[in-house]
């Protein structure tokens, strides 16, 4: 059985935190929601790669960049979510 949680361990560190880094500069050009919508679809597109034997490379590092524009992206999305109220 497919299990995710053993994919852990081939997320690319480095790129997930050059990511956090783009994805913080991202900010002062798209929303929050914007860059969530764009990490989220990465991550999606990665998980779902990981399943095939030949991308799994490919889906780590679509994973990694996926998750690194999360950092910034979901705390912003919070704050402004909790803001517009």
């Amino acid at each position: 059985m497919y299990q995710i949680h053993s994919e852990v361990p081939r997320l690319r560190w480095p790129w997930v935190v050059a990511s956090a880094l783009v994805g913080v500069v991202a900010l002062t050009q798209l929303s929050p929601f914007e860059l969530l919508g764009v990490s989220s679809a990465l991550v999606l597109i990665g998980l779902t790669a990981f399943r095939t034997e030949h991308g799994r490379d490919i889906a780590a590092w679509t994973t990694s960049v996926g998750v690194g524009l999360m950092i910034p992206a979901v705390p912003m999305a919070v704050l402004r979510g909790v803001n517009s109220f």
